[in-house]
C-alpha cells in the first residue's frame, strides 16, 4: 500500500494523470496543450530518463512533501509546470535526471495517456485510436509494449 500512495503523491505533485485527463476532456479549449502532448515523440531514451527522474522524485522526502501539500488545480501544461517549479526539491531531482520540468509534465501526459490508449486497444476496449495519440507514438508503444509495461510497472515499486 505504501508504494502506491507514494506513486500517487508524486503523480499528483506533477499533475500528470490529472492533467492528461483534463486536457483530453477539454478538447478545443486546450488545443495547444493537446497538440504539444500529441507531438511529443516517445523513445526508449526519453522514457528511460523519465523513469529515472520518477525514481529520484519518489525517493526524495522533500519532493513527496510537496506532493502532500499540492492542491493540484492545474488546468494547463503551463499551470502544471508552474506548480512543479514551486517545489525546489522536485526541480533539483529533475535536473539530476537531466529532465526539464516542462518536458516531465508533457511526457507524463504523452506516456500515460498514450500507453493507456494502446493498452485499451490491445484489450479490445477501443477499435481505433483517437486523434490524441500520434501514429508514431502508437506504433512505438505497440512495438515495445511488453518491455515498456515491465519498465513502467517498476514505478509502482
Amino acid at each position: 500500500m505504501v508504494p502506491r500512495m507514494t506513486l500517487h503523491r508524486t503523480v499528483v505533485l506533477l499533475g500528470g494523470i490529472a492533467l492528461a485527463e483534463f486536457v483530453c476532456a477539454q478538447g478545443a479549449k486546450n488545443a495547444a496543450d493537446m497538440k504539444e502532448i500529441r507531438d511529443y515523440r516517445l523513445s526508449m531514451d526519453n522514457i528511460q530518463k523519465y523513469l529515472n527522474a520518477f525514481k529520484i522524485l519518489n525517493a526524495d522526502a522533500a519532493a513527496k512533501k510537496c506532493g502532500d501539500t499540492s492542491n493540484n488545480s492545474a488546468k494547463t501544461l503551463d499551470d502544471s509546470e508552474k506548480a512543479l517549479k514551486t517545489c525546489s526539491a522536485a526541480v533539483a531531482d529533475l535536473a539530476q535526471a537531466g529532465v526539464k520540468p516542462r518536458e516531465f509534465v508533457v511526457m507524463t501526459g504523452a506516456l500515460m495517456g498514450d500507453f493507456s490508449l494502446v493498452s485499451m486497444k490491445k484489450a479490445g476496449q477501443i477499435k481505433d485510436y483517437p486523434p490524441s495519440i500520434s501514429p508514431e507514438n502508437a506504433a512505438f508503444l505497440e512495438q515495445n509494449f511488453d518491455k515498456l509495461q515491465a519498465m513502467m510497472s517498476s514505478m509502482a515499486k
